[in-house]
């Protein structure tokens, strides 16, 4: 099974307009993939670390609201 494949799945399963949330699982990918580097970056700064950590946190959040789904804040389910 691709990437694209499992996109469109999850697309076609909790959305009234796929492309809009594969474009934002898109976004989502490419900010895990940012915070993870800052995150790992020994020149990263502290505001740097912060501001890719507030990009994902954002990105989950925007994906979230589309998909209609509650947000977890780091609490369990």
């Amino acid at each position: 099974m691709t990437a694209e494949t499992v996109l469109d799945a999850l697309a076609e399963a909790y959305a009234d307009d796929p492309a809009v949330v594969e474009h934002l699982l898109l976004d989502l990918a490419e900010a895990r993939a940012h915070a993870d580097h800052t995150r790992h970056y020994p020149a990263a700064t502290d505001y740097g670390r912060e501001s890719a950590a507030a990009g994902l946190d954002r990105a989950r959040e925007d994906l979230l609201d589309v998909l209609d789904l509650p947000s977890t804040n780091g609490v369990s389910a």
